[in-house]
């Protein structure tokens, strides 16, 4: 840690209440598996309750499922209308996330397997076919990108727990021709299609990154860290932040760390100790509360604390 991720780290524990729900859960289970913060830890515990529906993992999934049936789904402004026609082609990838992302941190944070429940509610046989099916759709998962990749691991290996059941190999065909990189947009699904391959095979910072992969993971932060550093000021600083995390669960050195550091120094917030974008031309103006701010600031944390997750 330096002093600024000190000074953040500080700043939203202080006022970690003034969060709402799904920003404390997030800032916490994300603290917590990384370096195993006491501060988290205990936050979480404090969250159980709502978290696990009082330990009743069917009734915490069902809940979530229900939820995603119901609620309106709020994503990436940003590339909003360029997904639309694939959420649309997959009615049923939003709410599958939703239930497996709730999966997944019951299981890792509070050591609660729902996997049996998450058959009860869809038939096994129509989750594996959609991911097959959308697994195979390359513009699909181009356009789709966190929401393609984080489900496609969540489930196989989350679920399934099988470590060989999907080559990340076939990402970096997706990577190599399916954007415009001269477009913003296409540029940010870019660089999240292959932050969240590394991410979704560290089953979101539970474990570390298993070997048989570990040279497909490292070639794609080889080829962020070239264009990244060809469009600089036209990356936005979360996706510079996930990029360096991703780059300590790979072990690679980026000779950009320094240069992203510089910006993030001069990114402070005039509402308090916390990030904002002000040095890019593509700036997440609207997440610039604290609140909206957390996904960045945790980030940027993750990529100075000392984890036994890193390489």
């Amino acid at each position: 840690m330096n002093n600024l991720s000190n000074d953040i780290y500080n700043y939203y524990t202080e006022r970690f209440f003034e969060l709402p729900f799904d920003k404390q859960l997030h800032f916490a289970s994300r603290l917590y598996l990384w370096s195993h913060d006491a501060f988290a830890r205990e936050r979480l515990d404090e969250l159980r309750a709502t978290v696990t529906a009082d330990g009743q993992p069917d009734v915490a999934l069902k809940d979530v499922y229900m939820q995603g049936k119901t609620s309106i789904f709020h994503g990436s402004k940003n590339a909003a209308e360029l997904r639309a026609p694939y959420f649309e082609k997959y009615p049923e990838l939003r709410t599958l996330v939703m239930v497996l992302f709730r999966l997944t941190f019951l299981q890792t944070v509070y050591g609660l397997d729902g996997r049996t429940v998450l058959f009860k509610l869809y038939d096994r046989s129509q989750v594996e076919a959609l991911l097959q099916q959308l697994s195979g759709d390359t513009q699909a998962v181009a356009v789709l990108s966190t929401h393609a990749i984080n489900v496609l691991y969540l489930y196989n290996r989350v679920v399934l727990q099988d470590d060989l059941s999907m080559d990340p190999t076939q990402f970096l065909h997706v990577g190599a021709s399916a954007y415009d990189l001269s477009d913003p947009i296409q540029l940010q699904l870019y660089i999240y299609l292959y932050t969240h391959c590394v991410i979704g095979e560290s089953t979101f910072y539970a474990r570390k990154l298993p070997d048989t992969y570990l040279h497909v993971y490292r070639q794609m932060m080889q080829e962020l860290e070239l264009v990244i550093g060809e469009n600089f000021t036209a990356v936005n600083l979360d996706n510079k932040f996930e990029f360096l995390v991703c780059c300590r669960l790979v072990g690679y050195k980026s000779n950009l760390a320094r240069r992203i550091e510089d910006e993030a120094e001069r990114s402070i917030s005039e509402q308090g100790l916390f990030l904002i974008d002000r040095h890019n031309t593509n700036p997440q103006a609207a997440n610039s509360t604290l609140e909206l701010s957390e996904h960045r600031n945790v980030l940027y944390l993750l990529s100075h604390l000392d984890s036994p997750l890193t390489r």
